[in-house]
């Protein structure tokens, strides 16, 4: 082989290596970021703001239920808990699946 295709053989490895370097990173975040963290972990509940600590406090009692049965124990509306029951699941804290209309929450 000529040093000109050496050369470009080495380069090509060295961006491969880059590369799988970059998946392993990308792949270790998305395992980290599928793991639901813990409620009732007192630093990670210090961490929120007061509304939300509020609403995650209520799950920790029921344990899984709707927007509905959270506003019954923190005396807010049921839109206001729906819309605080979204960000704790789009921060990792709790999961959601839909049964019939309504969505229900759950650790």
């Amino acid at each position: 082989m000529e040093e000109d295709e050496v050369e470009i053989l080495k380069d090509i490895r060295e961006t491969l290596i880059r590369i799988e370097k970059k998946l392993e990173n990308i792949e270790s975040n998305l395992h980290r970021n599928n793991k639901i963290k813990e409620i009732s972990d007192p630093f990670e509940l210090l961490e929120l703001p007061d509304n939300l600590r509020m609403t995650a406090m209520a799950m920790m009692k029921i344990g899984e239920g709707t927007a509905e049965d959270v506003s019954k124990i923190t005396g807010r509306s049921r839109p206001i808990e729906s819309h605080y029951l979204s960000s704790l699941v789009r921060l990792g804290f709790l999961k959601k699946r839909r049964v019939g209309r309504k969505v229900v929450y759950y650790k």
